[in-house]
């Protein structure tokens, strides 16, 4: 069997634990705005749970111009009342991240 793409790990992650990322974004967009939920590390090597973290952009014009654009993008587009931009640290510290809407919706969840 083949080791999962880093689109899988991601994709797991969100249907695992989408009601708690959606929640968890749109409290945080209350508060502070457009941003995207990231998970740490997807694989802890000790197993102890981390708390999600929620990356805003403060200097909007360097977002767009650095090595996460797209990101921004997302978080600049996405619908915080159906969608929510999910990103995780992988073990290699690569970061993945995509835009995903799933029920229940970010108010509702």
């Amino acid at each position: 069997m083949s080791e999962p793409t880093p689109g899988d790990l991601l994709n797991n992650l969100v249907d695992t634990h989408w009601e708690t990322a959606a929640r968890h974004a749109w409290r945080q967009y209350q508060e502070r705005g457009r941003g995207a939920i990231v998970f740490p590390t997807a694989s802890s090597e000790n197993g102890d749970r981390q708390p999600l973290r929620y990356l805003t952009f403060n200097d909007e014009e360097e977002a767009a111009d650095s090595s996460f654009s797209k990101l921004y993008e997302l978080v600049e587009s996405y619908d915080p009342e159906q969608q929510v931009v999910i990103a995780v640290v992988l073990p290699d510290e690569r970061t993945v991240f995509d835009l995903y809407e799933q029920t229940p919706a970010p108010p509702e969840a």
